[in-house]
């Protein structure tokens, strides 16, 4: 990795996120969402925003990379520890990978050691702010060193698996992992 002023190779600083919604954008009603945790783990979770936004733990300055090409720098985040979460679940010692699911239906896959990474977040806050519903509210994932395709907004249920499936772009093509450092944006 380079020096923290450097951006990824192929990336360029923008001042504002540019929003996608690939699938539409979904209507949330806080009264029945719920972040369901499931898979091969012991203990199977269920939370609600209230519940999420008393489990804040973490927050942090951190640049955001599409893999389109632009990053938006220093973006303070702010939310649930992901490794908090997998403690919580107790996955099994096999599970290799986390399926990501979310309210408008998109879905990705993410490399269990990059999901519990120290840095990896459900993300509940951003800039100070709750999440807008352009910015996925009421909780997105963030892993700063993977492109934003991983950071799933919307997001409804994690599933931790042995097994790799596709998520969306993963379907189209996109690396299994998407490290921003390594450029991998194609399989």
């Amino acid at each position: 990795m380079s020096s923290p002023d450097s951006l990824p190779p192929g990336q360029k600083a923008i001042s504002n996120f540019i929003i996608y919604r690939i699938l539409g954008q979904p209507e949330v009603s806080l009264s029945s969402w719920r972040l369901r945790i499931v898979g091969d783990v012991s203990k199977s979770l269920t939370y609600t925003y209230d519940d999420l936004l008393k489990m804040i733990d973490t927050s942090y300055i951190s640049d955001f990379h599409c893999v389109t090409g632009w990053s938006v720098r220093n973006v303070m985040w702010e939310g649930v520890s992901l490794r908090r979460i997998t403690i919580e679940a107790q996955p099994s010692k096999n599970v290799e990978w986390v399926y990501v699911r979310s309210l408008d239906k998109y879905t990705t896959i993410i490399p269990y050691e990059d999901f519990i990474n120290e840095r990896s977040l459900l993300v509940l806050r951003i800039n100070g702010k709750p999440l807008s519903l352009e910015q996925g509210f009421p909780a997105r994932i963030f892993i700063p060193h993977l492109y934003g395709w991983k950071s799933a907004k919307w997001v409804t249920e994690i599933l931790f698996t042995k097994e790799y499936k596709d998520g969306y772009w993963e379907a189209l093509g996109y690396h299994h992992r998407g490290n921003v450092w390594k450029e991998e944006r194609f399989k």
